[in-house]
């Protein structure tokens, strides 16, 4: 079989090459429907005439099916498959504070394809496999090919008396085109840095890893005299995304602190690991407010395989990713210091609550109204 052809197994087994040429050769159609044929066989100089079946006589022979190309049967039977979407990434690498660095700028058409358009542009931080988001996706009108771009991306030093020292940048990104400097990212506040000596924070209260689990961390602290937890949760959004979320648990109250941290994550997420620390502020009553100090912990180099290299020193890069100036917590607060002028409340009922039962559900209030004086709040 040809590999241009396609027969169906039903297919008639097709006549003899002669018989049909001397079928085609003697036949003769003529305008009544009749078929005249010269008998050679018959003895008669005669001719003949024979009538053939009507053309809607069922018993008249089919026609012989054409013949199909398998190319042709493919796009008779399969619908052509849609483009996936692209995007572009590039990547630049850099060494700050010690910390080797890479800077990944991604740039996405909105019709997937490099052509003319609107173009998505995303900046994202990588550190030992581990990747975060740096700042908003900016959107730019592209007349240009988005595969030959030129950007600059550089740091410098920020604030000179912060610690730990040395770990604050400013960080731009510039998109160059035809001679002309667009700017993309802008951040002044690039906490980073390789093994960071936060000893030097004065009165920090470092918090310490006590377990694990396949989807959370609990690290322990004590702040403003009380004890407090700090969970680290992570959760798996696909491939390998990962949204980190932090909660508080102290005496039997919580809340959620950082609740939406993106993370691209290669390999365990478990082996990320965070540091975090709370200072104390100026308040009355004393130990009443905080800061509280976040950092994302990774390694700084590969562990060697080869085992005459050991002893091995660890060293990891350290990122700030989450702070609070405003942690209000603290243990057996002296709220009496606040002076002669305070006016305490007494509890009613020995502080007993009263309970309220309601019997239906009743519509939610407006936000932004009272129900009682159908005021504006302002």
């Amino acid at each position: 079989m040809s590999p241009e052809m396609y027969f169906d197994d039903d297919d008639e087994v097709c006549p003899d090459y002669n018989v049909a040429v001397s079928r085609s050769n003697t036949a003769t159609t003529t305008s009544s429907g009749a078929t005249a044929s010269s008998s050679g066989s018959s003895g008669s100089n005669g001719s003949s005439v024979h009538w053939g079946p009507p053309f809607n006589d069922p018993r008249s022979s089919p026609p012989l099916r054409s013949f199909t190309s398998h190319s042709q049967l493919r796009r008779a039977t399969t619908q052509p498959l849609r483009l996936r979407p692209e995007r572009y990434v590039y990547t630049y690498s850099m060494l700050a504070a010690g910390a080797p660095l890479k800077f990944l700028i991604s740039v996405e058409p909105s019709n997937g394809r490099p052509t003319p358009g609107n173009c998505t542009f995303r900046l994202s931080l990588k550190v030992d496999g581990v990747q975060r988001p740096i700042g908003e996706p900016i959107v730019l009108r592209l007349s240009v090919d988005p595969r030959r771009l030129d950007f600059s991306v550089f740091m410098f030093p920020g604030k000179k008396n912060v610690v730990p020292a040395g770990c604050m940048f400013s960080m731009r990104v510039w998109l160059r085109v035809n001679g002309v400097d667009h700017r993309l990212f802008g951040e002044d506040e690039l906490w980073v840095g390789k093994d960071l000596d936060f000893s030097a924070v004065t009165d920090a209260s470092c918090a310490r890893l006590r377990s694990a689990t396949a989807d959370a961390q609990v690290y322990e602290a004590v702040v403003g005299r009380a004890r407090v937890q700090f969970i680290i949760r992570w959760q798996h959004l696909g491939e390998r995304l990962y949204k980190y979320t932090m909660e508080y648990e102290a005496g039997g109250v919580g809340a959620t602190l950082m609740d939406d941290l993106r993370l691209i994550v290669e390999g365990d997420p478990r082996k990320l690991a965070f540091h975090m620390y709370s200072v104390p502020m100026r308040s009355i009553p004393a130990g009443a407010s905080h800061r509280l100090r976040v950092w994302l912990k990774t390694s700084a180099a590969p562990v060697p395989s080869d085992a005459s290299q050991l002893p091995f020193v660890d060293s990891f890069v350290y990122q700030r990713v989450w702070k609070s100036d405003a942690f209000k917590i603290g243990a057996r607060l002296e709220f009496e210091a606040l002076g002669s002028r305070l006016i305490m409340g007494v509890a009613e009922g020995g502080g007993v609550p009263q309970t309220i039962v309601r019997e239906r559900e009743e519509p939610p209030t407006p936000v932004g109204y009272q129900q009682e004086s159908r005021g504006c709040l302002i």
